[in-house]
């Protein structure tokens, strides 16, 4: 795999030393709020990439992707579970709590390789109750993630295969958010159905895709050498007993469960 510069990864390593205790102290202070820890969530996965790319053990890489993956679920906790004790209420920012916000969590947490975790955090997920939502492809997408994590895959199943109806209504383009949501829903669709070749397709497709971010606004940045969304479903489809045939630089077999 490509690998960065040592000091691209110390650089990294010197963001996260800045902004975690900085947010952590916002928090302990009360004065932090869902995106605070949404945006500490994000420095917590930047971390644990950069470890990766360090050459970091995996555990100290999962321990990190496991807080980042925890930051976005008490974003939920604040809004959904009265037990939390920073339940919110009407009070709660819902654009805290939307789709890209819990795709993001679950691929931490999937990354992570804690599967508690993950279906703890996937049993928070709802499509938010005033009915706000993403475009419905990003929308269907959540729902059925969420669902698989949580073993339910006949109830995802529909959701994607409405998709697929609509991908042929209207196909997406070759570029633009809709085609990165169509090959996320392929490779998903390979898991919940066993199909070994629609996941491989998903994959291939995803990863050709995300060259297209990697190599221009992640560029330089610790997600130039890693697809979330690749690896989340790869250990996914491994934790539904499928098999990762796709060789790529940034789908990091060192990330994957083995």
């Amino acid at each position: 795999m490509d690998q960065p510069e040592q000091k691209q990864i110390d650089h990294w390593f010197a963001f996260a030393d800045k902004w975690i205790p900085n947010k952590l102290e916002k928090i302990a202070s009360g004065r932090g709020k869902q995106a605070t820890h949404l945006s500490l969530s994000q420095v917590y996965a930047s971390l644990a990439r950069a470890k990766f790319l360090n050459g970091d053990s995996i555990e100290e890489v999962r321990a990190e992707f496991a807080n980042a993956a925890n930051h976005v679920m008490k974003s939920f906790t604040m809004t959904y579970d009265k037990k939390d004790p920073d339940y919110l209420g009407e009070a709660a920012d819902l654009s805290c709590v939307m789709e890209d916000d819990f795709i993001e969590g679950a691929n931490y947490a999937l990354m992570s390789a804690d599967f508690d975790l993950a279906v703890e955090l996937a049993g928070h997920y709802r499509t938010r109750p005033d009915g706000e939502m993403l475009d419905i492809d990003v929308n269907r997408y959540a729902n059925a993630l969420a669902l698989t994590m949580q073993d339910r895959q006949k109830e995802a199943l529909p959701l994607l295969v409405a998709q697929f109806e609509d991908y042929q209504k209207k196909p997406p383009k070759l570029k633009g958010y809709h085609r990165n949501y169509y090959t996320l829903i392929l490779a998903l669709f390979g898991i919940v159905t066993k199909d070994q070749e629609r996941l491989n397709e998903g994959f291939e497709l995803q990863l050709k895709f995300y060259q297209s971010y990697a190599k221009g606004e992640g560029v330089d940045t610790d997600e130039e050498f890693i697809c979330d969304h690749a690896v989340a479903l790869s250990i996914l489809g491994q934790h539904n007993l499928m098999r990762v045939k796709i060789a790529h630089d940034t789908l990091p077999r060192g990330l994957l469960i083995k």
